[in-house]
């Protein structure tokens, strides 16, 4: 039976049986995210860890929680 790790983006829970994801896989396959357009990011804690670099590999562990920013500026009212 394959180990399954559960993964929370923006509170919405993932499940998957890959022992490692990359950045761009998490964002755009589990996410549905643009990832031109937002940057993922690893919250560990109190600590946020902007994960830019989109080939970056990350070890799969449950629980593990991310949010996502967007690279859009803000628009002034």
């Amino acid at each position: 039976m394959q180990k399954m790790y559960e993964f929370f983006i923006e509170k919405k829970k993932f499940e998957t049986s890959e022992e490692s994801l990359t950045v761009k896989q998490i964002l755009l396959d589990f996410g549905g995210f643009n990832p031109e357009e937002n940057v993922l990011v690893l919250k560990h804690g109190n600590e946020l860890r902007e994960l830019s670099n989109l080939d970056e590999v990350l070890e799969m562990k449950n629980g593990l929680h991310f949010t996502v920013f967007s690279k859009k500026p803000n628009p002034v009212s």
